[in-house]
């Protein structure tokens, strides 16, 4: 029931959202805001640990139902917590404020089940270049790869790997 506060938010702001479609090569990505499920943890740890050795800055935020804080992570990891939402489900102010303060050129969504909050902080983001999975809401989105559940998903980390550093605009 009080998701109904966020549900309603996430359909106004998108409804809003306007932008023009970017690429970019992988040579020019420099601050990369990386969103992915807590389960999927140990293959994102490794992805995030390739692209800061390719010398990209790196900042990942999951949403931790859990509230498992005792996880030792790089502070590169901004873990959410409930401790972090007002009553409607909504990131806080201060929340909302330090991510928009937060500036990157490019967005990687890897949430493979949505999460409500990681939405409307990806309608927040001021990234210009998006890359996600195939869902609803292709639109939000600069460059899809495709998720097959059949091969897993550090494989599909792996192709998205691939493809951004394929992918040339010129």
């Amino acid at each position: 029931m009080i998701k109904i506060f966020l549900k309603h938010e996430i359909k106004r702001l998108t409804k809003k959202y306007v932008r023009s479609k970017q690429f970019r090569e992988y040579e020019v990505i420099h601050d990369v805001i990386v969103f992915f499920n807590m389960e999927n943890l140990p293959d994102v740890e490794l992805f995030i640990k390739t692209l800061i050795q390719d010398g990209k800055n790196v900042t990942a935020y999951s949403f931790d139902k859990k509230n498992i804080t005792a996880l030792r992570l790089p502070d590169c990891y901004h873990l959410l917590t409930k401790d972090a939402l007002n009553f409607g489900c909504i990131p806080k102010k201060n929340e909302l404020l330090a991510f928009k303060r937060k500036q990157a050129d490019t967005l990687i969504d890897l949430t493979i089940n949505p999460s409500l909050i990681l939405k409307y902080l990806f309608l927040n983001s001021s990234a210009d270049y998006r890359i996600g999975f195939d869902r609803e809401n292709a639109a939000l989105y600069d460059l899809l790869i495709e998720h097959n559940q059949e091969q897993g998903f550090s494989y599909f980390l792996d192709q998205m790997l691939f493809y951004m550093k394929s992918l040339r605009t010129k």
